[in-house]
């Protein structure tokens, strides 16, 4: 993670597709002087452009972002820019979610229950020592008697390319294959030749069992 100089303000994108929820994180980071909302966005691709553009200190995402998840955007920034600090905000506190996060490259991960008392000090734990994922988060976790295996499973192969995961996002929210096509800038013929060959990895055969594919792998939100 890279630390901002004394002398600069940190500067902080917001990725949330509710704007109710980005002004609440607004209000609380302009309350802090020492820190600078630079970006907000409200889907998970127009969040790795702004974050690309911007080179922000710190990415707060959500997990269910549209478009991209906060999980891949958080996959694809990482290899993009391997510095930046990201934060994940999210609604659910499973341990396959914390997986997901810590596995993709997160500094850490706050709930939304609990993002009114603890987003700032989680933002400051992550420029002091670049690490934080809450309590309730650790004993989460910890109850089902895998806390200790997050790191070890962190190595695991993903079945899934990273385009035929964002393929997958897309047709699980409903998209054809020619929205999938234009959203990605690929033919459609290639967006068909994506969604034959996840329905075989996955050795799923309809769309229902896409979707709660997607849903049980945090790829997109119940």
């Amino acid at each position: 993670m890279k630390s901002p100089g004394a002398a600069s303000r940190p500067r902080i994108l917001i990725a949330d597709d509710h704007e109710l929820v980005r002004q609440g994180m607004r209000a609380i980071f302009n309350a802090e002087p020492s820190w600078v909302v630079c970006g907000e966005a409200s889907t998970g691709r127009q969040a790795l452009n702004l974050a690309l553009e911007l080179m922000p200190d710190l990415v707060i995402l959500d997990v269910a972002l549209p478009e991209m998840n906060g999980i891949e955007v958080t996959r694809q920034l990482r290899r993009a820019q391997p510095d930046v600090a990201i934060l994940i905000v999210t609604m659910h506190d499973s341990d396959q979610i914390v997986h997901d996060v810590m596995q993709a490259g997160a500094n850490g991960l706050v709930l939304k229950a609990e993002a009114g008392r603890m987003l700032s000090d989680a933002v400051r734990e992550i420029f002091r020592h670049g690490k934080f994922i809450s309590d309730r988060v650790r004993r989460a976790v910890a109850l089902t008697g895998r806390a200790d295996d997050i790191s070890s499973r962190a190595s695991r192969p993903m079945l899934l390319t990273s385009r035929e995961r964002q393929v997958l996002q897309l047709l699980a929210e409903g998209q054809a294959n020619k929205e999938v096509a234009s959203a990605l800038g690929i033919s459609p013929k290639t967006a068909e030749t994506h969604r034959a060959r996840i329905m075989a990895k996955l050795e799923v055969h309809s769309m229902g069992e896409l979707v709660r594919y997607a849903i049980r792998n945090s790829i997109i939100q119940p």
